[in-house]
């Protein structure tokens, strides 16, 4: 029988990569390569970890994935211990075996009765959403990806300080991290900036878009990127886009969501319950537009000030996040086009206010 952990090291071998290339490339400890590819399965915690690491180690050396894992199981089943009644020689009537071959049978009729149910479910349009065994993990970069993750699931992060890597620990009521600067806590519909190394500020962006409240084996639905070199450094607010409120318009229709001594960051999370063009126009830089439907998620980041505009505003749901705060703004009515302002304004007596400023 072929041994997936030749194929590994040969296709690796092929290609001139050493360990430290793939351990970069892929997230996964040169530990844990060195054992896949010299087949040391005690090495790993558990089988889905193993198994996990197989299957993105095969996909990065672009090997068949499902083929090594069938090679492992194989690999495991002829090293499992003979039964010891399987070694007797019995000259009576087997009666143990044709008993055993009856049980086997009726679970064999169970199981095809469950997933023939089952299959009738998915036919009929019931989403489930079920955990594999198998644990999953996730290289975290600066592009924003969205995911389902469940417990015992891994986020790999690679800082300058070095590769740092999340427990997912618990996905009921609120997600909670496992990291190296302690557990991280997450609630649903919060967007956050983790420190993850205790070494210069935040390190990656995490947005909860769903997640039961007693049923772990959903996961959870999260947003994350990681943040750049420049953003993890804590920047002075620029108050020169900032006007004074003597300049607003008093005729604007306006409220007041943040009020401080000082001006800071915010971010606007966007869920749309319903069809609707949008654009959006972040600290004066580039418009971004787009055509989005019911689920789908937006998240920008402003310094000063972020302009909407919006065709349908009761198709969105508008939550502004900042310092530790968090504001849900009011939904519009159907079919509504609406403009409207998020920036920063200066008082009079030098407090700041974020407000909300609706356009004509």
């Amino acid at each position: 029988m072929e041994s997936f952990g030749e194929i590994l090291k040969i296709a690796r071998e092929k290609r001139e990569l050493d360990l430290e290339k793939v351990s970069h490339d892929t997230s996964i400890s040169i530990e844990y390569i060195r054992a896949l590819e010299m087949e040391q399965t005690d090495v790993f915690p558990g089988e889905p970890y193993l198994v996990g690491f197989l299957r993105n180690y095969a996909e990065y050396l672009n090997l068949d994935a499902k083929y090594l894992i069938q090679l492992y199981r194989s690999k495991k089943i002829q090293e499992a211990p003979i039964p010891p009644g399987l070694l007797r020689d019995e000259k009576t009537f087997p009666w143990k075996i044709v008993l055993s071959l009856g049980i086997a049978l009726s679970i064999l009729v169970g199981l095809g009765l469950f997933f023939f149910i089952r299959h009738i479910n998915n036919d009929s349009g019931v989403e489930l959403l079920e955990k594999t065994d198998e644990v999953q993990i996730f290289t975290l970069t600066s592009v924003p990806i969205q995911k389902r993750v469940y417990e015992n699931d891994i986020i790999s992060v690679m800082l300058a300080s070095g590769q740092v890597e999340l427990l997912v620990e618990k996905t009921k009521e609120q997600l909670v991290l496992g990291t190296p600067n302690g557990k991280q806590q997450v609630q649903l519909g919060e967007e956050v900036k983790l420190d993850i190394d205790s070494v210069q500020g935040p390190d990656i962006v995490i947005f909860v878009s769903d997640i039961a409240k007693n049923d772990a084996s959903r996961g959870a639905e999260i947003r994350m990127f990681a943040l750049s070199e420049t953003e993890t450094r804590e920047q002075p607010l620029s108050l020169d886009g900032i006007p004074l409120i003597t300049e607003v318009d008093k005729n604007l229709s306006q409220s007041i969501i943040f009020d401080g001594t000082r001006a800071y960051p915010f971010t606007v999370n966007i869920t749309f319950r319903g069809s609707c063009l949008f654009r959006s126009q972040a600290d004066n830089k580039d418009i971004i537009e787009d055509y989005f439907s019911a689920g789908d998620l937006q998240t920008i980041t402003a310094q000063n000030g972020v302009r909407l505009w919006m065709s349908n505003a009761n198709a969105l749901k508008i939550q502004v996040i900042g310092d530790g705060k968090t504001h849900d703004l009011d939904v519009g009515r159907p079919g509504q086009v609406l403009v409207q302002d998020i920036k920063w304004v200066k008082d009079i007596d030098g407090r700041f206010k974020l407000m909300v400023l609706l356009v004509d």
